[in-house]
């Protein structure tokens, strides 16, 4: 391993090398999208606040 700081430039060398692509295009990911999350979250709490009262009765 050596001991010298790489440019920009040998790191997007590198990285095309390995066939890593990281350049920001396209759209973001759909199952990020806040209407998501917050439909998993309400499910979670659901599942955690029905957990619990099967717990509690």
């Amino acid at each position: 391993m050596s001991d010298h700081l790489e440019t920009e430039q040998e790191i997007q060398q590198e990285m095309e090398e390995l066939g890593i692509d990281n350049h920001a295009e396209g759209s973001p990911d759909v199952l990020m999208s806040g209407a998501v999350i917050r439909a998993t979250v309400v499910i979670l709490i659901l599942l955690l606040v029905a957990g619990s009262l099967l717990l509690l009765f």
